[in-house]
């Protein structure tokens, strides 16, 4: 069932991304306020009391005053309210249309106050009897920086307020967003090397689409771990089946015909031919099967890693005496320390050498060098031969099962699987093989492995 409307991942960011948003603006918007918010009146000053009493003592003067009307100085009328008439309340035009209710509220305070609005000083309210009038000057170079430093002040606290505000946004929605993103992540690399219940966390509880990825990853998971089993018995079950039938067909062939008549007849040495190379291949797909399957149990001993390429040396002349006279062990003459004295399985390091010389032999018609030195913790055995080479984007490719470079070009080579298993065998061993073209012609093929040190049960 897909996800419904309400659910989708999509929606939720929308979402929550307004609402921080939202917190955001608020938060600045609040803290705007805070530091600009209006200046608290103060007591009019004693020398401003001096300098006006004079002219707001006198009743005449106190009630010809008229908004507008400018009084001494830099001070003006702002607002008048007379004892009595049809217009009591009398404001500036000028400033009614800004600041009518801060002068209505301004004449209704007990005492005298000023306030800063502005570009101007407010002033009052002035008494006489029944009459009150409000009185504006500008600003000295003071009050202005005072008046300055505020919004600047605002200004700053908004700024901070969206720099914490996205970047709290960001810390969220990347915990929220990335964090599944990343178990996903692990989750995938998990089931490339072969896991079939990738940790998922709470993921697959999810109603959205995370959740849905998350619940079609770990079926697929389920699906390639039976899948991979499936074709690894199939292909066991196979290869085991498959000896019983060719073995008895060797034995029939060798018991049907004497060894002149399988001498003199070529059909019959053809199909002995055919039939020893079967069994070889079988043979490589049911160890490609055990190594995979992790049949294959490790018995480390000493082992003098010169003596084993000699006696592989040895086997390949004893088979064919012009491909082992091709395969040479170097240094030709021993010195110590040349080849090392390691602790490792010798079937199993065997058979990744035995792989490799064959194929190096069967894919060029010169020399198969072996070498070997030792790098801090690690020897590194090389297998160089001196053909053609390989072309450089057929390199990786080399160690996958049933790949051939130019199978038209080598007709007695096999099916591909001896690369394959010399590196399966080379990492059970806890190693490596990677193969180069040598500078000086022909491909090489480096076998790392750790120099492993005796333990107590051995």
């Amino acid at each position: 069932m897909g996800t419904r409307w309400y659910q989708s991942l999509s929606l939720r960011l929308l979402l929550m991304f307004w609402a921080l948003l939202f917190a955001v603006a608020s938060s600045g918007y609040v803290l705007g306020l805070w530091f600009s918010k209006p200046a608290e009146p103060t007591p009019v000053p004693e020398d401003v009391y001096n300098s006006l009493t004079p002219l707001l003592s006198d009743s005449a003067t106190f009630q010809s005053l008229s908004p507008g009307r400018l009084l001494a100085g830099n001070y003006r009328v702002a607002a008048t309210v007379a004892p009595t008439g049809p217009e009591r309340l009398q404001l500036d035009a000028t400033l009614a249309t800004r600041h009518q209710r801060l002068l209505i509220r301004q004449l209704e305070a007990e005492s005298a106050q000023q306030l800063p609005v502005s570009n101007f000083m407010l002033l009052g309210p002035f008494r006489q009897g029944d009459a009150s009038i409000l009185l504006t000057r500008p600003l000295n170079d003071a009050e202005r920086q005072q008046q300055v430093l505020s919004e600047q002040q605002a200004q700053e606290a908004q700024t901070l307020a969206l720099l914490i505000g996205s970047g709290l946004i960001a810390i969220l929605l990347g915990v929220w967003l990335v964090r599944p993103l990343r178990q996903l992540t692990y989750a995938m690399r998990d089931i490339a090397r072969g896991g079939d219940v990738p940790d998922l966390k709470r993921l697959p509880q999810r109603n959205d689409e995370l959740g849905e990825l998350a619940r079609a990853m770990h079926t697929t998971a389920h699906d390639l771990t039976v899948s991979r089993d499936a074709q690894r018995r199939l292909l066991s079950d196979v290869s085991h089946e498959l000896r019983s039938p060719l073995a008895r067909m060797q034995v029939a062939l060798m018991l049907s015909h004497d060894e002149d008549e399988q001498a003199n007849n070529p059909h019959v040495a053809q199909l002995n031919r055919d039939l020893d190379r079967l069994g070889a291949i079988i043979e490589r797909i049911l160890s490609l099967s055990r190594l995979e399957n992790g049949l294959v149990h490790l018995s480390t001993t000493e082992l003098d890693t010169r003596e084993l390429a000699e006696q592989l040396v040895a086997d390949l002349t004893y088979v064919d005496a012009g491909h082992g006279s091709r395969v040479k062990v170097l240094p030709e003459a021993p010195a110590r320390g040349d080849w090392p004295v390691i602790y490792s399985d010798a079937e199993l390091l065997r058979l990744v050498l035995e792989n490799l010389v064959r194929n190096a032999l069967q894919y060029s018609g010169g020399p198969v060098e072996l070498s070997c030195q030792r790098q801090d913790h690690e020897y590194i055995i090389a297998i160089r031969d001196h053909g053609e080479g390989v072309p450089k984007e057929q390199l990786k490719k080399l160690f996958m099962p049933f790949f051939r470079g130019d199978p038209s070009r080598h007709h007695k080579a096999g099916v591909g699987l001896g690369l394959a298993l010399s590196l399966r065998a080379a990492k059970v061993l806890g190693g490596s093989v990677e193969a180069r073209n040598h500078p000086d012609g022909g491909l090489e093929v480096c076998v790392k492995l750790p120099v492993e040190e005796p333990t107590e049960s051995d």
